[in-house]
């Protein structure tokens, strides 16, 4: 014969809990159930309504942000479709090889030295585009620094002596 317990079946569960799998002891716990899923609906209420609260604060903080949509609408949303065309190619919005060494050289022409900045000018060049330009063409012998800017190389050698005086005049030269 077998010996009975003489603690009850459950020292851990309130009495009215779920103790074994019956169907009396289930009707008991479907009110319990039942709370608890309101208890955690009000409490999922309560969050959602505190995040609406704190995307606003957000938003008034800084207003170049637009408020996040909450997150069932983020889920919601399609994925954005891109459709290029196989032969769109960005178009080249600068001038043409060469176009700005001729500007640059053509506004030289006049016989008198000019700085990057009335070369620019007299062109409608960017004076930073201007100054490279000619920074190269001194060092191919295109152009050459007078005592102040640049001039176009005379045939006489006048604007070479008057280049190398130029230098000459610098500190350290």
């Amino acid at each position: 014969m077998r010996a009975r317990r003489s603690t009850p079946r459950s020292t851990c569960l309130g009495e009215g809990d779920i103790e074994s799998p019956g169907v009396g002891n289930l009707k008991r716990a479907e009110p319990l159930i039942d709370r608890i899923r309101q208890d955690i609906q009000q409490r999922l209420d309560q969050l959602l309504a505190e995040g609406e609260k704190l995307r606003g604060a957000l938003a008034a903080l800084d207003p170049r942000e637009r408020p996040s949509p909450p997150p069932a609408a983020r889920a919601q949303r399609p994925a954005p479709t891109r459709t290029r065309s196989p032969n769109t190619a960005k178009a080249r919005t600068g001038t043409a090889p060469g176009a700005t060494k001729t500007k640059v050289l053509d506004a030289l022409t006049n016989g008198e030295a000019m700085t990057a900045g009335e070369v620019a000018t007299a062109t409608g060049l960017k004076r930073g585009t201007v100054s490279t330009t000619l920074s190269k063409c001194v060092k191919t012998g295109e152009v050459i620094k007078a005592k102040r800017g640049y001039r176009l190389p005379d045939s006489d050698g006048a604007a070479t002596a008057e280049a190398n005086a130029a230098e000459a005049a610098k500190p350290g030269g």
